[in-house]
Parts: structure tokens; sequence; C-alpha cells
């Protein structure tokens, strides 16, 4: 084979490739309010209204689990708007504000930067990509549960919760869970992830403490919001006034309070 003929048949091959790895259908409907699209991720975001409250939903899939990145303020804490710039991200949310308490298991990048017992959920991002979310801290002390998380190869954990849903069910919230109020009459601004499958996630960021614009959801319509959406698990994250969405250089939604609160880290794609 001469080398012309070599060189359409790796053209043709990359093609093919290209036309094999197509991205999944989003599970949110069209028209997309914002869509972006690249060779290693797509991103296609709605906005809702429910219950009297403005959220959004961003459909997210990435090429590689090395596509799912956190972030970190440099000293403490910043704000999101500040913390994203340079990083290449075209979607960032906050995350667990992990440098607002002491306790859990954090890896970051691989690298486990503290392990202390907590009563929290622990929401893990596994080396394909998966989750792995654990809710009862009974069964494996923090030094040990990282030493697992790291043999494992996990990416990144996040300390805080409830789980809502597993196995695309919502689950009842234990009895013994007190870092937040579980309760259906407790309103706030919620911020979650959901994965459909592993690469294929949807973020939800409801805003509240807002009346006449937004009055914040209840943990359990978030979990309805997911299981409508198809996914196989979801996790809360941090919410309140750190509840914020930011979009090829803006926020889209309206932080509780008016201003961006302060945060010590943020995922982003």
């Amino acid at each position: 084979m001469n080398k012309w003929a070599t060189g359409l048949l790796i053209i043709l091959c990359a093609v093919s490739g290209m036309e094999e790895k197509s991205w999944d259908s989003p599970c949110i409907s069209e028209p997309h309010a914002y869509v972006y699209q690249d060779s290693d991720r797509a991103i296609a975001i709605n906005r809702i209204e429910v219950d009297e409250s403005v959220g959004f939903i961003a459909d997210v899939q990435l090429r590689s689990a090395g596509g799912f990145h956190v972030g970190m303020a440099e000293k403490g804490t910043d704000v999101l708007s500040t913390m994203v710039q340079g990083s290449g991200a075209v979607l960032a949310v906050n995350a667990d504000n992990y440098r607002s308490h002491n306790y859990g298991v954090i890896i970051r990048d691989g690298q486990c930067i503290r392990k202390r017992d907590s009563s929290r959920h622990l929401l893990a991002i596994n080396a394909d990509g998966s989750f792995q979310m654990i809710s009862s801290r009974r069964a494996e002390k923090a030094a040990a549960l990282s030493e697992r998380l790291l043999a494992e190869k996990a990416r990144h954990t996040f300390e805080f919760g409830p789980v809502l849903v597993e196995n695309g069910e919502a689950v009842a919230f234990p009895n013994n869970f007190r870092l937040i109020a579980t309760r259906d009459t407790r309103r706030e601004p919620r911020t979650a992830i959901g994965m459909i499958a592993p690469l294929h996630y949807v973020i939800v960021v409801v805003d509240g403490r807002q009346p006449g614009y937004s009055e914040g959801v209840s943990l359990q319509t978030m979990q309805q919001i997911f299981v409508e959406l198809g996914v196989e698990s979801a996790f809360n994250l941090d919410g309140g006034g750190t509840t914020e969405l930011w979009f090829q250089g803006d926020i889209i939604n309206r932080p509780a309070g008016g201003h961006e609160r302060q945060m010590s880290d943020f995922i982003w794609y």
C-alpha cells in the first residue's frame, strides 16, 4: 500500500471513530437555553420552574473521567467567578465547600487531603467516572475508607449529602442525618448532581430565599426532579447561599443574598 492510500485509510478510520463516539441525547428537551460542545464535552442547559421556584438543569457528557474537575481556592475561600478564571471551564458549580468544616475523607485529583470520621454522606467519583455513594459511616473508619478509595483510584470525593437517588429510585432519608433538615416543608436554594451513566451527568441548581422570584425547594422535590430525568444516582451538594451556576463567563442563576458567597471549591467541566 502506498503512502497516499495509507493516509486515506488513517483519515477514514479517524472519521469512523468520531462517528462511533457520538453524544447521547440530553435528558432535557429541546430547545436548550444554553448549549456547548467540543471534542471533550457536550453541555446542554434548560431553565425550569418548579414549586414557585426557578432553577436550571445542566446535562453534561464527557469523553473521559479526566474531564471531571474540581477546583479549589488558593487561600481559604474565594468567589466562584474568580476561582474559575484560567481553569479552562465551560461550566462550573459549587461543590461541598469542604473548608467550611473539618470532617470526612476529602480526595482531590487522586490525592487524599483529609481523613477524619464523619456522619455526613460521601460521594466518590470513581476512576471510570461512575458514582460511589456512602450513607452509613459505621462500616469503615476514615483512615480505612481513604485507603480503599485511593486503592480503587477514586478521583474525587465530596462530603455533604444526603444521598437523593440510588438505583433510579428516591431513597428514604435516615433519621440520624442532621447535617441539614430533611423534612419536606424545608425549602432552600439547592445544588445537587446526578449520574445517568458513567461520564453522563446531570446538575440541578434551584434558587431560593427570594420571595416573588424563587422560594427554594425541598430535598424531596429535588429527588423527584432527578428520578424524572432518569438518573441512576444523585447526591446533594452544599446549597443555601453557596448555590451557584456559572456558564461561559456568566452566573446564570441568582445566588441568595444577591451576591456570590465565598466558597472553597467548585466542580467544573
